[in-house]
């Protein structure tokens, strides 16, 4: 009876440790941030990469998303998102391996209504500005 029981006990153990070991392999420690700047909008977001659909969020004025970039991307994962506000979908790979792979930091987005602008850690803004919308 007590060799049950401490099994038990050993196997909670075991899948509790298991369960902390994947989550924290899950992330490589980057993220995608992608933020509102409609001003009056709502902005309905829709991401997803070749295996992962990470459901609908909608996103208030300056609110921000966070998606974890996962450790375990290979050298053409993308993750992209259809974003809708004023009636109209826009698409945007918010992250790209081939393009973003070598990029040690996180990757800022902010959505606005002529195009998405990344975060520059030199100007300390959103000032990279050079994408656009599909």
């Amino acid at each position: 009876m007590i060799m049950v029981g401490s099994s038990i006990h050993t196997l909670r153990f075991f899948s509790l440790s298991l369960l902390v070991v994947s989550l924290v392999t899950l992330s490589d420690g980057r993220s995608v941030n992608i933020k509102n700047y409609l001003r009056n909008d709502l902005l309905s977001i829709l991401c997803r990469s070749e295996d992962k659909h990470l459901g609908m969020k909608v996103l208030n004025y300056e609110r921000e998303l966070t998606l974890p970039i996962e450790a375990k991307i290979s050298k053409t994962s993308t993750f992209t998102c259809n974003m809708e506000w004023n009636g109209r979908i826009h698409k945007l790979d918010v992250f790209n391996s081939e393009r973003d792979g070598k990029v040690g930091k996180d990757l800022k987005w902010s959505i606005q209504n002529d195009r998405p602008c990344l975060w520059n850690y030199s100007t300390n803004k959103y000032d990279l500005c050079k994408y656009s919308y599909s």
